[in-house]
């Protein structure tokens, strides 16, 4: 059971030419609607809509932005639709029925926790605003996350029912809300599935609301965390390194390895609570992964300081500094992708069982 939801500001007959056509299908559950404020003057296009068959318009006194408009959506579907898929699309023509219900069946053949994203192809005629911006936002995206997703910024969206409770609660009232559902799915334990859908662009999509850098920064919010991270404990560490190394007799690399110690204590916190979001995880077996992560790297930092020490001569601060700055890549990417790595078997697990978290009108 698949519901279409299509969030509308201030839309035109595009709107009732496609509603028309997705109730010709007679193949959705239902199709809604939300008005996010357009004020009177667009109010006879939705009154047009109600009378098309299958249709129900929600709407917004004023408007509230593509994000909160979605979660109406969303939480509507569920009161009206309980256990339903939901589809969403836009208003403006991007997207066709053609690929709106190739997208609805693949969400129905999935396995109920992953969500599918309709991927447009860019090529030759692609505005350069959307070219550009998907390119940027794609890599840091996989850098970010692990997760390869060729379009960021598509709107042709599958979401299973078991994952709709978690996307009323996911922050974002306006166009950044999509972009954090792609950030925070995988921590739910979702995955993405992409089917290539047609590439429409009305007006050389001079009517878009992306904003590349905005989004970029978006995305790239947790490797700047992780950033933010790593010096307050490399603060840390490097006071606690300077403490080891008054000690007398005591060589560089084991006060390397017990100013590791106790940085990697506030470090665990800071990442699994803040910068990963992982605390619903097992705090044990990622306690237990993270300090094998540490062992690893601190057996390549005692290496690496006594092979610029003894071997080069070098001064054993400097060492420090640039053995770090080499490793914190490798802890990144050990604790984004092992460590800290979302669990699928959550999503899969309330997929099966069902979950209601709507909010009652």
């Amino acid at each position: 059971m698949v519901v279409v939801l299509i969030p509308s500001y201030k839309p035109d007959e595009k709107l009732l030419t496609l509603l028309n056509a997705l109730s010709a299908q007679d193949k959705y559950a239902g199709l809604l609607v939300v008005d996010d404020g357009g004020g009177e003057t667009y109010r006879p296009i939705f009154e047009r809509a109600k009378e098309i068959p299958g249709v129900t318009v929600v709407s917004h006194a004023v408007n509230q932005g593509k994000g909160r408009a979605l979660k109406t959506g969303i939480n509507a579907a569920m009161n009206l639709y309980p256990g339903a898929d939901i589809v969403t699309a836009d208003a403006d023509g991007q997207h066709t029925p053609e690929d709106i219900a190739r997208v609805a069946d693949a969400l129905e053949q999935a396995d109920g926790a992953t969500i599918i994203l309709g991927k447009r192809v860019f090529g030759k005629g692609t505005p350069v605003k959307s070219f550009l911006g998907n390119t940027i936002t794609r890599w840091v995206f996989a850098l970010s996350t692990g997760t390869r997703v060729y379009d960021t910024q598509t709107g042709l969206r599958g979401l299973p029912s078991a994952l709709l409770p978690d996307m009323l609660h996911i922050p974002g009232e306006r166009y950044e809300y999509e972009m954090n559902v792609l950030l925070q799915a995988p921590r739910e334990g979702a995955a993405f599935s992409e089917i290539e859908i047609r590439t429409v662009y009305e007006n050389n999509n001079a009517g878009s609301h992306f904003h590349p850098v905005r989004d970029a920064l978006l995305v790239f919010t947790r490797i700047l965390s992780f950033a933010a991270s790593s010096l307050i404990c490399f603060g840390v560490d490097y006071g606690a390194y300077a403490v080891f190394m008054e000690i007398r007799g005591l060589r560089p690399e084991f006060a390397y390895v017990g100013a590791r110690i106790v940085s990697s204590l506030l470090n665990f916190a800071i990442n699994r609570n803040l910068v990963f979001r992982a605390h619903k995880g097992s705090v044990w077996k990622q306690f237990l992964g993270y300090y094998a992560l540490v062992i690893l790297v601190m057996t390549l930092g005692y290496f690496g300081v006594r092979l610029g020490t003894d071997l080069f001569n070098w001064n054993s601060y400097l060492v420090k500094i640039l053995v770090d700055s080499l490793l914190s890549i490798v802890s990144f990417m050990g604790q984004r992708l092992m460590v800290f790595k979302p669990a699928r078997h959550r999503a899969i697990k309330r997929a099966a069982g069902g979950s209601d978290g709507a909010q009652k009108p």
